[in-house]
């Protein structure tokens, strides 16, 4: 019961979710507190719903409360956290000690890793052909659908092979590859997704557009992003796109929205200088 509980807690966590939002219209709040401080036994009818709120099976979450599938989650968590501050070094690390202690099993966390190998060949040792073969590995895995992250795990596998493909000056490649990145996007994602990494997708496909200059499929690709960033309330590269906006509206001669946009960049500007 101890960590079928604290798994549960850690679900909703990962998801951004507070008790009264996975509880409402399953149970009260007071029963999903009980339940994850281990103080109440669940009703199976309770547990199926608050696990299909989160987007898991009740299956997955008996896997994933096993101390040691816990544990790798974690390690996965602070792997994300240390991306968004670019401290590839320390991320090196952690994929060194998991590779030596041989904690990877499951098909769903090698892809995971094979996308953290990737970045750490391209940004540490400048390698974009190893970065693309460790990316190809990930997106070549075998992995259910029914694993949570598995969308998010593929489109960020394919948009970095697309942006590898771009660095080895093969366009055509990283074009289809950021194509069907979006339209997976488009299609599976956009009301599921919770990996604010994407960002780097709508970043990385635009700028590719605009050196293509295709502006207006760089506008609507900036725009999606945009809109992405403000349906997860996140400010990850939000600078970023907000910049290469003002550049394209400026570039088009679009000067109805450029103050806005203007406005609303010198805005994030200082707000990421505060911090």
């Amino acid at each position: 019961m101890e960590s079928i509980g604290q798994a549960l807690k850690d679900f909703r966590k990962e998801h951004g979710m507070t008790q009264k939002d996975l509880s409402k219209d399953i149970c009260s709040q007071s029963v999903l507190s009980r339940i994850e401080n281990n103080e109440e036994i669940p009703n199976i009818m309770v547990m199926q719903q608050l696990c299909q709120r989160l987007g898991i099976t009740i299956d997955q979450l008996m896997v994933d409360f096993l101390p040691k599938e816990l544990m790798l989650r974690k390690y996965f968590q602070k792997m994300y956290t240390l991306l968004r501050h670019q401290r590839f070094a320390e991320i090196q690390t952690i994929l060194n000690f998991l590779e030596e202690k041989r904690r990877i099993v499951l098909d769903k966390d090698r892809q995971q890793f094979y996308y953290f190998q990737a970045i750490c060949a391209f940004r540490i040792d400048n390698n974009p052909k190893s970065a693309l073969e460790n990316a190809r590995k990930g997106l070549e895995m075998l992995v259910s659908k029914k694993y949570q992250g598995y969308f998010d795990s593929k489109i960020l596998l394919m948009a970095f092979a697309a942006k590898m493909n771009d660095q080895l000056d093969k366009k055509e490649e990283a074009r289809h590859l950021y194509n069907q990145s979006i339209e997976l996007f488009e299609t599976m994602m956009c009301d599921y997704t919770e990996k604010i990494e994407l960002s780097e997708l709508f970043l990385d496909y635009a700028l590719f557009l605009l050196n293509q200059a295709n502006y207006k499929e760089a506008d609507r690709i900036i725009d999606l992003g945009l809109r992405w960033n403000r349906q997860q309330a996140s400010c990850y590269k939000l600078n970023e796109l907000l910049t290469l906006k003002v550049s394209i509206l400026t570039m088009i001669g679009e000067s109805e929205d450029l103050q806005r946009y203007r406005e609303w960049l010198n805005a994030t500007t200082q707000l990421r200088d505060f911090f």
